[in-house]
Protein backbone atom coordinates (compact mmCIF):
# COMPACT_ATOMS: atom_id res chain seq x y z
CA UNK A 1 0.00 0.00 0.00
CA UNK A 2 2.97 2.49 0.66
CA UNK A 3 4.61 2.03 -2.67
CA UNK A 4 0.64 2.89 -4.33
CA UNK A 5 0.97 6.05 -2.26
CA UNK A 6 4.00 6.75 -3.34
CA UNK A 7 2.79 6.34 -6.91
CA UNK A 8 -0.70 8.55 -6.17
CA UNK A 9 1.38 11.10 -4.54
CA UNK A 10 4.35 11.55 -7.13
CA UNK A 11 1.53 11.41 -10.08
CA UNK A 12 -0.72 13.72 -8.35
CA UNK A 13 2.50 16.37 -8.15
CA UNK A 14 3.29 16.09 -11.48
CA UNK A 15 0.33 16.23 -13.53
CA UNK A 16 -0.61 19.66 -11.28
CA UNK A 17 2.60 21.03 -12.17
CA UNK A 18 1.99 20.21 -15.60
CA UNK A 19 -1.65 20.77 -16.23
CA UNK A 20 -1.88 24.62 -17.24
CA UNK A 21 2.12 24.74 -18.60
CA UNK A 22 0.96 25.64 -22.05
CA UNK A 23 -1.51 28.35 -20.97
CA UNK A 24 1.24 29.62 -18.74
CA UNK A 25 3.80 29.86 -21.80
CA UNK A 26 1.02 31.59 -24.00
CA UNK A 27 -1.00 33.34 -22.21
CA UNK A 28 1.65 35.06 -19.55
CA UNK A 29 4.81 34.53 -21.91
CA UNK A 30 3.65 35.27 -25.45
CA UNK A 31 4.45 32.04 -26.64
CA UNK A 32 3.61 30.83 -30.04
CA UNK A 33 1.69 27.74 -30.51
CA UNK A 34 5.09 26.08 -31.81
CA UNK A 35 7.04 27.57 -28.86
CA UNK A 36 4.14 25.97 -26.48
CA UNK A 37 5.31 22.57 -28.44
CA UNK A 38 9.05 23.20 -27.36
CA UNK A 39 8.11 24.32 -23.92
CA UNK A 40 6.33 20.49 -23.14
CA UNK A 41 9.02 18.73 -25.34
CA UNK A 42 11.78 20.38 -23.42
CA UNK A 43 10.85 18.23 -20.38
CA UNK A 44 9.86 15.09 -22.33
CA UNK A 45 13.32 14.96 -23.74
CA UNK A 46 14.96 15.45 -20.24
CA UNK A 47 12.46 12.54 -19.05
CA UNK A 48 14.03 10.08 -21.84
CA UNK A 49 17.18 10.25 -21.17
CA UNK A 50 16.73 9.92 -17.36
CA UNK A 51 14.55 7.10 -17.53
CA UNK A 52 16.24 5.12 -19.47
CA UNK A 53 19.99 6.04 -17.55
CA UNK A 54 18.05 5.36 -14.05
CA UNK A 55 16.24 2.08 -15.11
CA UNK A 56 19.38 0.64 -16.12
CA UNK A 57 20.91 2.27 -12.94
CA UNK A 58 17.98 0.47 -10.45
CA UNK A 59 19.14 -2.87 -12.07
CA UNK A 60 22.83 -2.79 -11.64
CA UNK A 61 23.18 -0.73 -8.53
CA UNK A 62 19.61 -1.96 -6.35
CA UNK A 63 15.74 0.17 -6.54
CA UNK A 64 15.78 2.12 -3.13
CA UNK A 65 18.28 4.22 -3.23
CA UNK A 66 17.68 5.80 -6.35
CA UNK A 67 14.46 5.80 -5.60
CA UNK A 68 14.54 8.04 -2.77
CA UNK A 69 17.03 10.11 -4.29
CA UNK A 70 14.70 10.80 -7.13
CA UNK A 71 11.62 11.93 -5.18
CA UNK A 72 13.88 14.50 -3.44
CA UNK A 73 15.48 16.03 -6.07
CA UNK A 74 11.70 16.11 -8.01
CA UNK A 75 10.55 18.29 -5.11
CA UNK A 76 13.35 21.02 -5.28
CA UNK A 77 12.65 20.30 -9.28
CA UNK A 78 8.86 21.62 -9.25
CA UNK A 79 9.64 24.10 -6.39
CA UNK A 80 12.53 25.98 -8.37
CA UNK A 81 9.82 26.45 -11.18
CA UNK A 82 8.23 28.79 -9.57
CA UNK A 83 11.05 31.57 -10.48
CA UNK A 84 10.67 30.69 -14.13
CA UNK A 85 9.49 34.66 -16.12
CA UNK A 86 9.84 34.20 -19.47
CA UNK A 87 9.49 31.42 -22.22
CA UNK A 88 13.16 30.47 -22.02
CA UNK A 89 13.25 30.17 -17.80
CA UNK A 90 10.25 27.65 -18.46
CA UNK A 91 11.94 25.61 -20.86
CA UNK A 92 14.97 24.80 -18.77
CA UNK A 93 12.68 24.66 -15.40
CA UNK A 94 10.60 22.18 -17.15
CA UNK A 95 14.09 20.40 -18.51
CA UNK A 96 15.35 20.26 -14.75
CA UNK A 97 12.18 18.63 -13.63
CA UNK A 98 12.23 16.37 -16.77
CA UNK A 99 15.63 15.06 -15.46
CA UNK A 100 14.62 14.57 -11.96
CA UNK A 101 11.42 13.51 -12.63
CA UNK A 102 13.21 10.25 -14.50
CA UNK A 103 15.01 8.96 -11.93
CA UNK A 104 12.12 7.11 -9.93
CA UNK A 105 9.40 5.78 -11.74
CA UNK A 106 11.36 2.49 -13.25
CA UNK A 107 12.85 1.41 -9.56
CA UNK A 108 9.31 2.02 -8.17
CA UNK A 109 7.71 -0.12 -10.61
CA UNK A 110 10.23 -2.68 -10.40
CA UNK A 111 9.67 -2.69 -7.06
CA UNK A 112 6.15 -3.44 -7.16
CA UNK A 113 6.33 -6.21 -9.64
CA UNK A 114 8.71 -8.47 -7.99
CA UNK A 115 6.77 -7.71 -4.69
CA UNK A 116 2.94 -9.28 -6.38
CA UNK A 117 2.85 -8.24 -9.76
CA UNK A 118 -0.39 -5.89 -9.74
CA UNK A 119 1.19 -3.54 -12.08
CA UNK A 120 -2.41 -2.79 -12.84
CA UNK A 121 -4.03 -2.14 -9.45
CA UNK A 122 -0.33 -0.11 -8.49
CA UNK A 123 -1.11 2.08 -11.94
CA UNK A 124 -4.18 2.72 -11.00
CA UNK A 125 -3.02 5.10 -8.08
CA UNK A 126 -1.10 6.67 -10.31
CA UNK A 127 -4.09 7.77 -12.37
CA UNK A 128 -5.83 8.58 -9.17
CA UNK A 129 -3.23 10.51 -8.53
CA UNK A 130 -3.23 12.46 -12.16
CA UNK A 131 -7.20 12.93 -11.45
CA UNK A 132 -6.19 14.41 -7.86
CA UNK A 133 -3.85 16.85 -9.34
CA UNK A 134 -5.27 18.05 -12.58
CA UNK A 135 -8.32 19.04 -10.63
CA UNK A 136 -6.35 20.89 -7.83
CA UNK A 137 -4.58 22.58 -10.42
CA UNK A 138 -7.58 23.68 -12.21
CA UNK A 139 -9.05 24.35 -8.91
CA UNK A 140 -6.16 26.98 -7.50
CA UNK A 141 -5.28 28.23 -10.86
CA UNK A 142 -2.74 30.43 -10.12
CA UNK A 143 0.43 29.01 -11.48
CA UNK A 144 2.96 29.83 -8.47
CA UNK A 145 0.75 27.95 -6.03
CA UNK A 146 0.13 25.47 -7.97
CA UNK A 147 3.86 24.65 -8.67
CA UNK A 148 4.39 25.36 -4.56
CA UNK A 149 1.57 22.49 -3.81
CA UNK A 150 3.52 20.14 -6.36
CA UNK A 151 6.65 20.29 -4.88
CA UNK A 152 4.91 19.80 -1.32
CA UNK A 153 3.20 16.89 -2.54
CA UNK A 154 6.29 15.14 -4.13
CA UNK A 155 8.33 16.02 -0.73
CA UNK A 156 5.35 13.81 1.02
CA UNK A 157 5.60 11.11 -1.07
CA UNK A 158 9.71 11.04 -0.59
CA UNK A 159 9.05 10.34 3.41
CA UNK A 160 5.91 7.81 2.38
CA UNK A 161 9.00 6.32 0.45
CA UNK A 162 11.70 6.19 3.29
CA UNK A 163 9.53 3.40 4.90
CA UNK A 164 8.92 1.09 1.94
CA UNK A 165 9.07 -2.46 2.98
CA UNK A 166 12.98 -3.87 2.72
CA UNK A 167 12.82 -6.95 0.09
CA UNK A 168 15.62 -8.81 -1.23
CA UNK A 169 17.05 -7.32 -4.62
CA UNK A 170 18.59 -9.00 -6.86
CA UNK A 171 21.09 -7.05 -9.20
CA UNK A 172 22.08 -7.94 -12.50
CA UNK A 173 24.88 -6.96 -15.03
CA UNK A 174 23.06 -4.74 -17.77
CA UNK A 175 25.36 -3.25 -20.57
CA UNK A 176 24.71 0.65 -21.19
CA UNK A 177 22.64 -0.35 -24.70
CA UNK A 178 21.23 -3.52 -23.71
CA UNK A 179 20.12 -4.93 -27.25
CA UNK A 180 18.61 -8.29 -25.83
CA UNK A 181 16.43 -6.45 -23.92
CA UNK A 182 15.27 -3.65 -27.09
CA UNK A 183 15.23 -7.11 -29.42
CA UNK A 184 12.66 -9.06 -26.99
CA UNK A 185 9.96 -6.27 -26.68
CA UNK A 186 10.44 -4.45 -30.07
CA UNK A 187 6.73 -5.00 -30.72
CA UNK A 188 5.44 -2.87 -27.79
CA UNK A 189 8.89 -0.04 -27.77
CA UNK A 190 8.10 0.63 -31.60
CA UNK A 191 4.20 0.39 -31.90
CA UNK A 192 3.59 2.27 -28.65
CA UNK A 193 5.68 4.49 -29.69
CA UNK A 194 3.59 5.89 -32.68
CA UNK A 195 0.35 5.92 -31.07
CA UNK A 196 1.56 8.05 -27.77
CA UNK A 197 2.76 10.47 -30.42
CA UNK A 198 -0.61 10.63 -31.88
CA UNK A 199 -1.64 11.54 -28.52
CA UNK A 200 1.01 14.12 -28.07
CA UNK A 201 -0.25 15.80 -30.99
CA UNK A 202 -3.40 16.50 -28.75
CA UNK A 203 -2.33 16.73 -25.48
CA UNK A 204 0.09 19.36 -25.97
CA UNK A 205 -2.95 21.42 -27.24
CA UNK A 206 -5.45 20.22 -25.52
CA UNK A 207 -5.80 22.52 -22.77
CA UNK A 208 -6.06 25.54 -25.75
CA UNK A 209 -8.24 23.11 -27.35
CA UNK A 210 -10.72 23.10 -24.09
CA UNK A 211 -10.63 26.79 -23.65
CA UNK A 212 -11.10 27.73 -27.25
CA UNK A 213 -14.98 25.43 -26.15
CA UNK A 214 -15.10 27.56 -23.10
CA UNK A 215 -14.13 25.87 -20.58
CA UNK A 216 -12.58 27.90 -17.64
CA UNK A 217 -9.05 26.49 -15.52
CA UNK A 218 -11.42 24.91 -13.01
CA UNK A 219 -13.34 23.01 -15.61
CA UNK A 220 -10.26 21.64 -17.77
CA UNK A 221 -9.14 20.19 -14.39
CA UNK A 222 -12.50 18.51 -13.89
CA UNK A 223 -12.79 17.34 -17.48
CA UNK A 224 -9.17 15.85 -17.21
CA UNK A 225 -10.38 14.36 -13.27
CA UNK A 226 -12.78 12.38 -15.26
CA UNK A 227 -10.30 10.49 -17.39
CA UNK A 228 -7.99 9.75 -14.60
CA UNK A 229 -10.90 8.71 -12.14
CA UNK A 230 -12.24 6.14 -15.45
CA UNK A 231 -8.59 5.09 -15.28
CA UNK A 232 -8.21 4.27 -11.89
CA UNK A 233 -11.52 2.04 -12.13
CA UNK A 234 -10.40 0.52 -15.61
CA UNK A 235 -7.09 -0.56 -14.41
CA UNK A 236 -8.37 -2.20 -11.28
CA UNK A 237 -9.34 -5.14 -13.76
CA UNK A 238 -6.53 -5.07 -16.34
CA UNK A 239 -4.22 -7.45 -14.14
CA UNK A 240 -6.47 -10.52 -14.76
CA UNK A 241 -6.24 -10.50 -18.44
CA UNK A 242 -2.80 -11.36 -21.09
CA UNK A 243 -0.72 -8.53 -21.80
CA UNK A 244 -1.32 -8.56 -26.06
CA UNK A 245 -4.97 -8.32 -25.62
CA UNK A 246 -5.09 -5.60 -23.66
CA UNK A 247 -2.24 -3.64 -25.87
CA UNK A 248 -4.86 -4.06 -28.88
CA UNK A 249 -7.80 -3.04 -27.42
CA UNK A 250 -5.84 -0.08 -25.75
CA UNK A 251 -5.06 0.66 -29.59
CA UNK A 252 -7.91 -0.09 -30.94
CA UNK A 253 -10.31 2.46 -28.46
CA UNK A 254 -7.49 5.26 -29.41
CA UNK A 255 -8.46 4.95 -33.02
CA UNK A 256 -12.01 5.54 -31.96
CA UNK A 257 -11.24 8.18 -29.81
CA UNK A 258 -8.81 10.67 -30.96
CA UNK A 259 -11.23 11.92 -34.03
CA UNK A 260 -13.98 11.77 -31.90
CA UNK A 261 -12.83 15.07 -30.12
CA UNK A 262 -13.66 17.08 -33.52
CA UNK A 263 -17.18 16.04 -32.59
CA UNK A 264 -17.44 18.63 -29.47
CA UNK A 265 -18.39 22.05 -30.07
CA UNK A 266 -18.76 22.75 -26.15
CA UNK A 267 -16.50 21.53 -23.62
CA UNK A 268 -19.49 19.11 -22.00
CA UNK A 269 -19.53 17.43 -24.95
CA UNK A 270 -15.84 16.01 -24.61
CA UNK A 271 -16.68 14.10 -21.69
CA UNK A 272 -18.40 10.83 -23.03
CA UNK A 273 -14.26 10.69 -24.85
CA UNK A 274 -12.31 11.23 -21.90
CA UNK A 275 -14.14 7.58 -20.68
CA UNK A 276 -12.91 6.79 -23.85
CA UNK A 277 -9.71 7.18 -23.94
CA UNK A 278 -9.41 6.27 -19.81
CA UNK A 279 -9.96 2.52 -21.06
CA UNK A 280 -8.15 3.33 -24.41
CA UNK A 281 -4.59 4.18 -21.89
CA UNK A 282 -5.53 2.03 -19.09
CA UNK A 283 -5.55 -1.19 -21.40
CA UNK A 284 -2.48 -0.12 -23.39
CA UNK A 285 -0.11 1.10 -20.43
CA UNK A 286 -1.18 -2.09 -18.41
CA UNK A 287 -0.76 -4.43 -21.26
CA UNK A 288 2.42 -2.87 -22.13
CA UNK A 289 3.98 -3.15 -18.82
CA UNK A 290 3.42 -6.31 -18.29
CA UNK A 291 4.29 -7.67 -21.92
CA UNK A 292 8.09 -5.59 -20.89
CA UNK A 293 8.00 -7.50 -17.36
CA UNK A 294 7.27 -10.52 -18.69
CA UNK A 295 9.26 -10.90 -20.58
CA UNK A 296 12.44 -9.88 -19.41
CA UNK A 297 15.19 -10.51 -15.98
CA UNK A 298 16.44 -7.00 -16.40
CA UNK A 299 13.00 -5.19 -15.65
CA UNK A 300 14.22 -2.05 -14.31
CA UNK A 301 15.86 -1.79 -17.41
CA UNK A 302 13.16 -2.95 -19.71
CA UNK A 303 10.23 -0.67 -18.15
CA UNK A 304 12.69 2.38 -18.32
CA UNK A 305 13.02 1.98 -22.02
CA UNK A 306 9.38 2.07 -21.98
CA UNK A 307 9.31 4.89 -20.36
CA UNK A 308 11.94 6.76 -22.28
CA UNK A 309 9.71 5.50 -25.20
CA UNK A 310 6.58 7.48 -23.93
CA UNK A 311 8.67 9.87 -23.74
CA UNK A 312 10.89 10.37 -27.27
CA UNK A 313 6.65 9.87 -28.78
CA UNK A 314 6.05 12.80 -26.08
CA UNK A 315 8.60 15.15 -27.88
CA UNK A 316 7.76 14.31 -31.10
CA UNK A 317 4.35 14.80 -30.31
CA UNK A 318 4.79 17.81 -28.74
CA UNK A 319 6.85 19.58 -31.81
CA UNK A 320 4.18 17.83 -34.11
CA UNK A 321 1.28 19.18 -32.39
CA UNK A 322 2.45 22.87 -32.31
CA UNK A 323 3.18 22.88 -36.13
CA UNK A 324 0.10 20.43 -37.13
CA UNK A 325 -2.43 22.88 -35.12
CA UNK A 326 -0.73 25.85 -36.28
CA UNK A 327 -1.15 24.70 -40.06
CA UNK A 328 -4.29 22.64 -39.60
CA UNK A 329 -6.07 23.82 -36.84
CA UNK A 330 -7.11 21.96 -33.97
CA UNK A 331 -9.32 19.44 -35.63
CA UNK A 332 -6.48 18.61 -38.26
CA UNK A 333 -4.05 17.79 -35.61
CA UNK A 334 -6.79 15.37 -34.03
CA UNK A 335 -7.39 13.40 -37.72
CA UNK A 336 -3.58 13.52 -38.24
CA UNK A 337 -2.86 12.19 -34.96
CA UNK A 338 -5.61 9.10 -35.49
CA UNK A 339 -3.27 7.79 -38.82
CA UNK A 340 -0.34 8.22 -36.94
CA UNK A 341 -2.00 5.52 -33.79
CA UNK A 342 -3.33 3.29 -37.02
CA UNK A 343 0.30 2.89 -38.65
CA UNK A 344 0.83 1.75 -34.57
CA UNK A 345 -1.66 -0.67 -34.30
CA UNK A 346 -0.89 -2.42 -37.69
CA UNK A 347 3.05 -2.72 -36.57
CA UNK A 348 2.44 -4.01 -33.14
CA UNK A 349 -0.26 -6.79 -34.86
CA UNK A 350 2.39 -8.08 -37.16
CA UNK A 351 5.56 -7.68 -35.08
CA UNK A 352 4.17 -9.29 -32.16
CA UNK A 353 3.32 -12.34 -34.24
CA UNK A 354 6.71 -12.59 -35.87
CA UNK A 355 8.62 -11.99 -32.26
CA UNK A 356 6.18 -14.57 -31.03
CA UNK A 357 6.65 -17.27 -33.62
CA UNK A 358 10.91 -16.47 -33.69
CA UNK A 359 11.38 -15.84 -29.99
CA UNK A 360 8.52 -18.02 -28.21
CA UNK A 361 10.69 -20.48 -26.12
CA UNK A 362 12.95 -17.86 -25.28
CA UNK A 363 10.71 -15.37 -23.43
CA UNK A 364 10.23 -17.67 -20.48
CA UNK A 365 14.13 -18.06 -19.68
CA UNK A 366 14.74 -14.85 -20.42
CA UNK A 367 12.53 -13.37 -17.91
CA UNK A 368 13.75 -15.74 -15.27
Amino acid sequence: MKASTVQMLSSAALSASALLIPNLAQDDFGASTAEVGVVVASYSAALFVSSYVFGRYSDVHGRRMILKVGLLLTSIAAFLQIFAHDTLTLELSRLLLGLCAGMYPSALLAYVYESDKKVGKFSSYGSLGFGIGTFLAGLVGVYYQIFLFSAVVMFVAFLVALNLPEMKETRHKVPFFPASVFKRNFPIYVSIMFRHTGANMIWVIYTLFLASLGASPLIIGAIYAINAVCQFVFMQFCDRYHSAPLIVVGFIMSILTFPSYTLATIYWQIIPAQIMIALAWSTLYVGSVKYVMERNKEKGTSAGILQSVLSISAILGALLGGVAEEIYGYHGCMYLATAIAIVGFFIFIISDRWATKRMGKDFSAAAQ
